[in-house]
Parts: C-alpha cells; sequence; structure tokens
C-alpha cells in the first residue's frame, strides 16, 4: 500500500498558496519524515536526451549544461547507464537469456536509482534546476522484447504508464540520429561500446534503433523531435529553443 502524501502548492515569487491536496504518488516514496511537501513550481525540470546513435546527445549535453548556467540555473546530468554497464562487463549481444535479462534489469534498477537520487540532491537546492538525463528509462525498452520489459517493470515496481508520464519527465527531446539524413557525420570514434559501425549495414541498424528510441516515448505529452541535418550548430540551437521554451 502506498503511503499518503501532501503536496502544498506554492507559486514562485508570490505569497499565494493553494489547498494542501492529497495525492498517492510512487515519486515521493519513500521521502522525509515530514509528509508535508512544499513543491515550488517550476523550480525542478526533468528532462531526457534520446534518440539513435549518434544523434549527438553528448554535444548537446555541453550546450545545455553552459547555456543553462547562464540563465541562472543548476544543472545535473544523469549519465547514459547502458554505457556504464556495458563498460561493467556486460553485453547486449549475448546469447545467454539470463545474462542479458540480469543486465538489462540491472540497467532500470540503476537509472530510477540515479535519477532519484539526483532529484532529492536537486530538492535541496535553493535555485532552479534542471536534471538532464543521457537517455531515460523508456529508452531501455526499445532495446529488448515487450514481454521482457513488462516483466522487468514489474521486478522493480513500475510500469510503462509510470516511466512515460510528465510526472516524471517534463519533456523529451528525441535527436535524430546523424543515420537519417547526415550519414556523412556519423562515425563510432566518440563511444567505444558502439556496435553499429559506419558502414551499410550500420547505418540500416543506427536507423532502426532511432525509430524504436522515437516509438518508446511515443504518448509523452511533451516530446519534441530535433531534426537531423548537416548544419549541427542549427540542430543544437533549435534543442536549446524548446528547452527555454519549457524553462
Amino acid at each position: 500500500m502506498q503511503e499518503k502524501y501532501y503536496i502544498c502548492i506554492k507559486i514562485k515569487g508570490t505569497d499565494k498558496q493553494a489547498v494542501k491536496t492529497t495525492v498517492y504518488h510512487p515519486y515521493f516514496s519513500p521521502r522525509p519524515k515530514n509528509k508535508l511537501i512544499h513543491f515550488f513550481m517550476n523550480a525542478i525540470k526533468r528532462i531526457v536526451l534520446t534518440g539513435g546513435p549518434c544523434a549527438g546527445k553528448t554535444s548537446a549535453l555541453k550546450y545545455i549544461i553552459e547555456h543553462c548556467k547562464a540563465q541562472g540555473y543548476k544543472v545535473f546530468c544523469v549519465p547514459e547507464v547502458p554505457t556504464m554497464i556495458s563498460k561493467s562487463g556486460w553485453n547486449y549481444l549475448t546469447s545467454n537469456y539470463d545474462f542479458y535479462y540480469e543486465g538489462e534489469k540491472a540497467i532500470l534498477e540503476l537509472q530510477l536509482h540515479l535519477e532519484d537520487a539526483i532529484y532529492r540532491m536537486a530538492q535541496t537546492r535553493t535555485e532552479p534546476c534542471l536534471i538532464v538525463c543521457d537517455r531515460g528509462t523508456m529508452d531501455i525498452s526499445a532495446y529488448i522484447a515487450p514481454e521482457m520489459w513488462e516483466e522487468i517493470t514489474a521486478a522493480c515496481g513500475t510500469s510503462t504508464a509510470e516511466l512515460r508520464s510528465i510526472l516524471r519527465y517534463d519533456a523529451v527531446f528525441h535527436l535524430v540520429s546523424a543515420a537519417k539524413g547526415a550519414q556523412q557525420y556519423y562515425t563510432t570514434a566518440n563511444n567505444e561500446q558502439r556496435y553499429e559501425k559506419a558502414d551499410a549495414e550500420g547505418l540500416r541498424i543506427a536507423c532502426e534503433l532511432d525509430q524504436k528510441a522515437y516509438d518508446a516515448w511515443t504518448g509523452h505529452p511533451n516530446r519534441y523531435v530535433i531534426g537531423s541535418n548537416e548544419n549541427f550548430e542549427q540542430k543544437m540551437k533549435m534543442l536549446i529553443e524548446r528547452i527555454d521554451a519549457l524553462l
């Protein structure tokens, strides 16, 4: 049974305070012993950067951090968890079902833990905060069968509906892979864990993965697609404009 929590919403910059509202929300559980939570509107935003291989997510993080810091935001980054698990010795190309399953489950468990831990850190800050996830929980579903995904989410005490909710992520930004429309810039040099090589077959796989990542987040109300083209600076400009509108 979920615990009962109270949210008291205060509009930032005013003395107006809304009526205390009872909610049942796993996002706040477990939380501090004082169940009266003061949530300041727009104080913390959490977004996801997703997309296929070689979409520019790593470079985008640098742009976002520099830009949002200049706007007075404290920026937190949740690193790409699948890469961390792969570097630990796991391989998603394995034929060992149990090894594969435990690896994917570990990715979701660690993703949830990092996102929630960083959110709790952001709650201690007084300035507005932006949490940027280098891929989010739903990206994991793009690499596994639907049946396994349902089993793993259930084992972790969550669901697709919760993970794709605006209550967890304020917005999702899909950066289209260079494999779609800017093939000449597709490379594996910036990610040693990337198996989709820069050849015809690798580009085909990269395009498929880009589509799977897109499909995984379909249904989130604030999903934005940033297209791939030869002008990478323009791509980053479009991303920053979208983030500014959100903030």
